[in-house]
C-alpha cells in the first residue's frame, strides 16, 4: 500500500501518501453481527 484514501470530511488532499496503514478485522459478536476492530501498522 502506499496511500491512504481521505474521507472528504477530513479535508486536504483525498491521497494522504504520508498517513499510516491500518487494518480493519470484522469480527461477528454474540449476536451473529459484525463488529469492526481498526489498528494502525506502525
Amino acid at each position: 500500500m502506499t496511500w491512504t484514501l481521505r474521507l472528504p470530511w477530513e479535508g486536504g488532499r483525498i491521497a494522504d501518501r504520508d498517513a499510516p496503514v491500518g487494518l480493519v478485522f470484522r469480527v461477528p459478536d454474540a449476536e451473529g453481527r459484525l463488529t469492526r476492530r481498526f489498528r494502525v501498522v506502525t
